[in-house]
């Protein structure tokens, strides 16, 4: 597998990976991703955004994802609570929620159309909520850009998405590609200040949030 291919299957794992077991990343959590890049020989621009995203398991925002025909992703987190809405033409047709602990799967029932009231139930299996990178995936992420350090050219650069700052890791093939975040190869993961992702444009695949707050919605976690 070539380098940014690898970088790319590894991005959007973290994009749908899950984790609902309310587990805090501490500051001490965030310094030693950051201290782990570094002493692997990684540029410190680069273990900052590893930083970043490691922050941003604790932090609070509400990102919606522009989906397919239309759709939207809506992503809400307030640690330890999560949630995660498919919204079509404005309507809430399906939900996951984590909430102290419990997760739960909500869906129209049998012959609802959206608008109607969701049905939801407890589930024991794994709540898959984009935009939040778990202890396991940020490692995994980690590994592969030390492993293909030497044959990525990778840069740190900032772009505006959804109308917020956002920092962004480009990766690239080494050897004088063009890094414009365009070009064949290239691929591109961008945070929010907060650590939320908020792009990612990888391995053919794009992601990017249309709408990022902060704020989360008093009520949002009800079920």
């Amino acid at each position: 597998m070539r380098p940014t291919a690898l970088i790319a299957a590894v991005a959007l794992g973290l994009l749908v990976t899950a984790c609902d077991d309310g587990t805090d990343v501490t500051t001490e959590r965030v310094e030693q991703v950051r201290a782990a890049a570094e002493h692997a020989g990684l540029d410190g621009a680069v273990a900052d955004v590893l930083a970043l995203a490691a922050r941003g398991a604790t932090a609070t925002y509400q990102v919606t994802y522009e989906g397919a025909d239309g759709a939207e992703l809506v992503v809400s987190q307030a640690p330890p609570d999560r949630r995660v809405d498919v919204v079509t033409a404005g309507l809430i047709v399906e939900s996951q929620v984590v909430r102290a602990g419990v997760a739960y799967r909500c869906a129209l029932p049998e012959g609802g159309r959206a608008g109607d009231p969701l049905e939801c139930t407890r589930t024991h299996g794994a709540v898959q909520l984009p935009g939040t990178f778990t202890a396991e995936a940020l490692s995994a992420f980690s590994d592969a850009l030390i492993e293909s350090a030497d044959e990525l050219d990778l840069t740190v650069e900032t772009r505006t998405i959804a109308d917020a700052e956002a920092t962004c890791l480009v990766a690239a093939p080494a050897g004088g590609t063009e890094l414009d975040g365009t070009g064949p190869g290239v691929d591109t993961i961008c945070l929010s200040a907060e650590g939320a992702q908020l792009l990612v444009d990888a391995g053919g695949e794009r992601v990017v949030a249309s709408a990022y707050s902060t704020d989360v919605p008093e009520g949002t976690f009800d079920v």
